[in-house]
């Protein structure tokens, strides 16, 4: 039974450093780092602040929930690095994750309308995902892709909700092409939330896909700017 679990839930794709915990009580820990990125120096911390609180040891752990990105590439690698850790130092424990957009969208809380997730990817592109919210159900009507602004407005029809960081960079545009019609939520909504991984694995399990050793890999869906630079 699900309320029998305790749940490690940790998102680093973006400048949030963000852990949860629940416990089988459904007590739950949370921690979201926000400013500049110091996910090395600070998240074997946040995970024993969390245990430390829940007064739980990392072997009472059941489930180890990851958001996959897309995001930044260095937090990502920093994430899996202790997921692996982790994974093998438990005996393999239970590994799922989630896609960071995902993340995102299920954070919103919105309960009708269409949500477009917009986070910078830097080098004119966005990394995107489109939802349908009908009755507080969430739909995926586009999966994670990497757009440019116009690719990703051409594919906006009537009020969209926009979410994510990269409204700092392309809010102007966008209001400039969708008008009245584009909502931006308030930035406490940009960034995944851990919390919200333990939300879709209790809500909505069948968005998360079981991760093994070859399987934990961050969904980048683009090469580095080095890799770029290199390959001309």
């Amino acid at each position: 039974m699900k309320d029998e679990n305790n749940i490690l839930a940790i998102d680093t794709s973006s400048k949030v450093l963000s852990v949860a915990i629940r416990s089988g009580s459904k007590a739950v820990s949370e921690r979201n780092l926000e400013g500049t990125p110091r996910h090395s120096e600070q998240l074997i911390d946040e995970i024993e602040h969390g245990l430390k609180v829940l007064k739980l040891k990392k072997e009472d752990l059941t489930h180890l929930i990851w958001g996959l990105g897309p995001g930044s590439f260095t937090g990502l690698r920093i994430g899996f690095s202790i997921l692996k850790g982790l994974h093998l130092g438990l005996n393999r424990r239970m590994a799922l994750g989630a896609s960071s957009l995902d993340v995102i969208a299920f954070g919103c809380g919105l309960a009708s309308g269409t949500l477009a997730v917009c986070v910078d990817a830097r080098r004119e592109r966005i990394y995107t995902s489109l939802y349908r919210f009908q009755h507080g159900a969430m739909m995926r009507e586009a999966g994670d892709a990497l757009f440019s602004a116009d690719e990703l407005l051409d594919r906006v029809d009537g009020e969209t909700v926009f979410v994510g960081d990269a409204l700092l960079a392309y809010g102007d545009v966008i209001r400039k092409k969708v008008g009245m019609q584009a909502v931006f939520l308030n930035p406490i909504f940009w960034y995944p939330r851990a919390v919200s991984l333990i939300r879709l694995w209790e809500e909505k399990e069948e968005w998360l896909e079981p991760l093994s050793l070859r399987t934990m890999i961050p969904r980048y869906l683009r090469r580095s700017e080095a890799e770029e630079k290199i390959s001309g």
